[in-house]
């Protein structure tokens, strides 16, 4: 990786990845930030807790460098989650990132994309985290999902205060019925309210808060082996002014089961069966479940 060259004041005009050059002023698209009032609008206004979408965010060509980072991780440099409510392999924090990652999360720390941050979301003192905990680079496979849930609300290390999420995908033409999908949860009546497709260049900013119940519950059951990639980052204040602090430094997955074993077969069924065999199936299931009662 190496920076375009010229006077100081012409420096960075471009970063150079392999064949690839992106313009500085490209990495993040230009007229996305330019609409930052338009997005706050959106942001604090969403439903079920402020959030936005934001498709074509980041240089595809970057995008694409990052997302064959992946297979330049070592394996010692993974971390394998595997419970009854999550499975999945994510980066861990000194892990060896590419030269691509190393610019995508290089640019969600600096000072002009902070700026940006707190111009969307209205929250003033936000900080970055060089460490990436819980961050960087995500991955699930086959039947790899995570529980709807609330993220830590303190750092682990440094002690500063959870308040935003940022996610990018990296899946090309990913499929609704692949599973996978982020769900955003309304505490109150206790159901998804949204559900963000995981495609390529979407990524998702949301405020984190005691009510900011999300996650991705479906199992994948993409074809052809094909995984579920995305990598994210968090942002923080020292100390928070419009809700009550929280000492929690671990994730707070919601007490009811957000899909039932049922459920998650039927959804694995549908990816394999013909319509008409699943749908007679199923009826055969509700008959006989009447029948037992």
């Amino acid at each position: 990786m190496s920076m375009g060259s010229g006077p100081p004041h012409r420096r960075a005009a471009s970063i150079n990845l392999g064949d690839e050059v992106i313009p500085y002023d490209h990495i993040v698209n230009p007229d996305l930030l330019a609409r930052v009032d338009e997005l706050h609008a959106k942001f604090v206004a969403a439903q079920p807790f402020p959030y936005v979408v934001l498709d074509s965010f980041f240089s595809p060509t970057l995008l694409e460098a990052v997302l064959s980072d992946f297979d330049r991780v070592h394996p010692d440099d993974w971390k394998r989650i595997e419970n009854d409510r999550e499975s999945t392999i994510r980066s861990k924090t000194d892990a060896e990132l590419g030269p691509a990652s190393r610019v995508y999360f290089d640019t969600l720390s600096s000072g002009r994309f902070i700026r940006f941050l707190s111009a969307l979301t209205g929250i003033v003192g936000l900080l970055p985290d060089p460490l990436l905990r819980g961050g960087a680079l995500h991955e699930s496979g086959s039947g790899g999902r995570f529980d709807v849930h609330l993220d830590f609300a303190k750092h682990s290390v440094t002690n500063l205060d959870n308040r935003l999420s940022l996610i990018t995908y990296l899946n090309k033409d990913w499929l609704p019925a692949y599973g996978g999908a982020l769900e955003l949860w309304g505490a109150p009546e206790n159901r998804c309210v949204v559900k963000v497709v995981p495609e390529f260049g979407r990524t998702v900013i949301f405020r984190h808060s005691e009510d900011s119940l999300h996650g991705h519950p479906d199992p994948i059951v993409a074809p052809g082996g094909r995984v579920r990639r995305s990598v994210a980052a968090y942002y923080y204040t020292n100390g928070v002014d419009d809700q009550s602090a929280v000492e929690r430094y671990t994730t707070y997955f919601a007490t009811a089961p957000v899909a039932s074993r049922k459920a998650r077969l039927a959804s694995g069924l549908r990816l394999v069966l013909p319509p008409l065999m699943f749908d007679a199936g199923r009826l055969a299931l509700r008959h006989l479940t009447r029948r037992s009662k």
